[in-house]
């Protein structure tokens, strides 16, 4: 996943996941330090990984702006 993409298209992209690419997404995620097991992951709704991934995508975006800027 690409945290860098357009909004619009993270949001399309992140829409269209199923649960097991999203658990996927979650766990190789390398944009920014992510500590979830497979086994928690497991207990969520997939709108719920969904909204986690969006977030992560837009923290690590915010991460390398901050780190750009300083």
């Amino acid at each position: 996943m690409n945290p860098d993409m357009p909004t619009n298209d993270l949001v399309r992209t992140i829409h269209t996941l199923d649960r097991d690419r999203c658990k996927a997404e979650l766990l190789s995620f390398h944009a920014a330090k992510l500590d979830f097991t497979e086994q928690y992951l497991e207990q969520m709704s997939t709108e719920r990984l969904r909204h986690v991934l969006m977030a992560a995508c837009l923290q690590a975006r915010k991460g390398r702006k901050k780190r750009s800027a300083g």
